[in-house]
């Protein structure tokens, strides 16, 4: 069984024969950055100290060649064969919850535009009996459906708090309805209210950071919105003082949605904002929004990200733009946290590090 050994931590873990390392790591509540566990983000990056993992098919993006040939390998995408040690960074502000799996009922399928809808469930069992479901505002679940005795999973963002599910056992999710979602697709017909759906989960690790101080930029693009609204909220109830400022940003009006309980926030916390960006003006929009694309608005509004946290959700090549640019811009990697959602790749190995 290789034995992988953790630095700084100095802990050994024993893993099976051809395990892959980020899931050992989080089997053992491990704290290590990841998000899409696919090899497209390059959040999981750790150093490898010594020995020799087999790295599976990764985008050259996540994981420049410069990098790999200095000992940097992605988690999510090592094969363990060997003993290896490794170095975890950035660990003092992660925070590990342990992976579970619920069995809850839709209570309500809300909709929230044409397309989206608010899907809200009550977890009516969850393993590890007596221990409420715990989760960090901006985490993501797996939905599992079963199908004709086929399973159907999807990511999603949760839209509710902490709080939420720890006291009241609720969860909501924001979901685009597309003819071609293959869970999405489902609302409305499998998905009803009345139907039991696993969940698993948490994960993710774009999440809010309660011991930051400092301003706090919660940027959302269309159903994004969903863990942003839960990243804002949360800052709020939990006493931040500093400025929390939300970006919101959507195709046209038909996309919009959320904006009562921004406008309710922002009556109840004088240091919260938010900022409303259309990508296409039409008549009747909201007298609010302006009409330019959200990365364009978020970079004109904010001068100076010097010590601020900025929290990122959307489409993937949204994320992948405002990131670049925040990061130009001089803002830390370690304050910039984002989950973007990507399409699972082929398991073709790359070469071995």
């Amino acid at each position: 069984m290789p034995r992988v050994h953790i630095l700084p931590a100095e802990t050994d873990l024993l893993a099976d024969p051809d395990e892959n390392l980020l899931k050992l790591l989080r089997r053992h509540q491990v704290p290590i950055r990841y998000s899409c566990k696919s090899g497209e983000c390059g959040s999981c990056k750790c150093v490898l100290e010594s020995g020799q993992v087999k790295l599976k098919k990764y985008d050259p993006k996540a994981l420049p060649d410069a990098q790999r040939d200095s000992g940097i390998i992605l988690a999510c995408r090592a094969i363990l064969s060997e003993d290896i040690t490794i170095r975890l960074t950035d660990s003092d502000d992660l925070i590990a919850h342990p992976e579970r799996k619920l069995l809850c009922r839709v209570v309500a399928l809300e909709p929230l535009t044409q397309d989206i809808f608010a899907l809200r469930l009550h977890i009516e069992f969850a393993d590890m009996e007596g221990i409420p479901f715990t989760f960090s505002a901006g985490q993501y679940a797996q939905i599992v459906v079963e199908v004709d005795g086929q399973e159907i999973a999807r990511d999603f963002s949760m839209a509710s708090t902490p709080v939420d599910a720890e006291y009241d056992d609720l969860l909501e999710f924001h979901i685009r309805r597309t003819p071609t979602g293959a869970l999405s697709s489902l609302l409305g017909s499998v998905i009803r209210p009345g139907a039991q759906l696993l969940v698993r989960g948490p994960m993710g690790t774009s999440y809010f950071r309660p011991r930051h101080q400092g301003p706090l930029y919660a940027v959302g693009g269309g159903t994004g919105l969903a863990p942003m609204l839960s990243v804002a909220h949360t800052a709020l109830d939990n006493g931040k003082l500093e400025p929390v400022v939300l970006f919101a940003g959507f195709r046209n009006q038909a996309d919009v949605y959320g904006l009562e309980q921004m406008e309710q926030m922002r009556r109840s916390y004088r240091n919260f904002s938010y900022h409303l960006a259309l990508d296409e003006a039409q008549p009747g929009d909201p007298p609010q929004a302006v009409h330019r694309p959200l990365a364009a608005h978020l970079l004109e509004q904010v001068a100076d990200f010097a010590g601020s946290k900025v929290y990122l959700a959307g489409p993937p090549g949204m994320v992948e733009a405002i990131s670049a640019s925040l990061l130009e811009r001089g803002l830390p990697e370690n304050d910039l946290h984002a989950d973007a959602f990507y399409p699972p790749v082929t398991a073709e190995l790359a070469p071995a590090a």
